[in-house]
């Protein structure tokens, strides 16, 4: 089993309460270092501020501040390598073609399973970036 990286924090950006507090208390316990901003504006925020240190984003898609694309983009801008990892009630297929979702590392759809959350950001963090 690959251990979490000290160095690296994960970013979760999440409108909604439930959400941000489950993938924070889950990714904790599985000793991860996290990040959480309340909105977009935020998040966006601390991922400027602290993009040296945080190895991946998650970015919950529900209806929010900003929407999903403007988050892409805006974080692509700030670091055109980062890595993020996208949580939707969405299917697949429905993000696909869809510029800005089209270079996430992996997709997280709701309801959420612990075993896939650790799957998707373990992938996320320490696959190749090619």
């Amino acid at each position: 089993m690959v251990m979490p990286n000290p160095v690296s924090q994960i970013l979760i950006i999440a409108q909604q309460p439930a959400i941000r507090q489950m993938l924070c208390t889950s990714l904790q316990y599985y000793g991860y270092e996290v990040l959480k901003g309340e909105n977009c504006r935020e998040g966006l925020r601390m991922f400027q501020k602290e993009k040296r240190h945080i190895g991946l984003v998650i970015v919950d898609l529900s209806p929010s501040d900003i929407p999903g694309d403007k988050v892409m983009a805006a974080l692509r801008t700030l670091d055109p390598k980062v890595r993020v990892v996208v949580c939707t009630a969405q299917s697949t297929s429905e993000l696909k073609g869809k510029g800005a979702f089209d270079e996430v590392v992996g997709i997280l759809r709701k309801p959420i399973n612990t075993d896939r959350l650790l799957a998707v950001v373990r992938k996320g963090l320490f696959s190749d970036p090619s």
